[in-house]
């Protein structure tokens, strides 16, 4: 007996395969993952991801298409707090910057994984499945028009606003992740950790600072009888007192 997948079906599973594929997020263990909320902003260490060949494998979560991502290193040898000012908030400017995105990046949501699956597995009707792809295309030229102008508009680099566009023009599921293409583009000159304490909450910023600090010290404790990492262990205690004392008095 042979288990047989409808045409239809296999568009519904491509369409929800290449979203998973374009949401995956792989980061060097020194990275970070920085993302605005409804109220206030979160920290994720690269260290919560799935391990990968010495990377960390992460996922955004599905339900915030419209919130932007910034990828950010931090050091545990290097730890620096505060931070200046000045670029947590350009970084607020820059996350506001993604309001126009909010409704095509929903409704071509509503259309991939709501309308097109309706057309084709229930109602079986070729209107309803030309209506849904000209809605979808329409939906995803809207975003492509919306990322050129956020390149003009001086917030990304112009030319890879121009390949984001014209990559999501070819495959549709990518444009839900536009947003956080275009904000993981965006370069912040302040380290993570200095960005997390400017933007987050006290409580939020003290539970980062304390999953850093566990980290930090399973770092120290594999090293702390190599006699070749002496400097480099001198230097993490050292940053590790820095990150205390912040987390402390914040």
């Amino acid at each position: 007996m042979y288990f047989t997948i409808s045409t239809q079906l296999q568009v519904v599973l491509a369409i929800v395969l290449f979203y998973l594929y374009d949401a995956a997020l792989l980061l060097k263990p020194e990275e970070g993952l920085l993302r605005p909320l409804r109220s206030g902003w979160r920290a994720q260490l690269a260290s919560r991801g799935f391990e990968l060949r010495q990377n960390r494998l992460l996922w955004l979560p599905v339900f915030a298409l419209h919130r932007p991502v910034y990828r950010q290193r931090w050091s545990a040898t290097r730890i620096h707090l505060p931070g200046d000012a000045k670029f947590s908030t350009a970084v607020e400017a820059h996350a506001r910057s993604f309001k126009a995105f909010a409704l095509p990046l929903y409704l071509l949501a509503a259309l991939l994984f709501l309308g097109l699956p309706a057309a084709l597995l229930v109602l079986h009707s070729e209107l309803m499945q030309l209506t849904a792809l000209a809605l979808i295309y329409l939906s995803t030229a809207w975003l492509g028009w919306l990322a050129l102008r956020h390149g003009r508009q001086g917030h990304c680099d112009l030319d890879f606003a121009r390949s984001t566009a014209f990559q999501i023009l070819l495959c549709p599921p990518f444009a839900l992740n536009v947003v956080r293409k275009l904000s993981l583009s965006y370069e912040i000159k302040a380290d993570l950790l200095q960005t997390a304490q400017a933007l987050m909450s006290v409580s939020q910023w003290q539970h980062l600072a304390a999953q850093v600090q566990q980290l930090m010290q399973r770092e120290m404790d594999e090293i702390a009888e190599l006699p070749e990492y002496a400097p480099t262990l001198a230097q993490m205690q050292q940053a590790l007192r820095v990150l205390e004392q912040n987390s402390a008095g914040s």
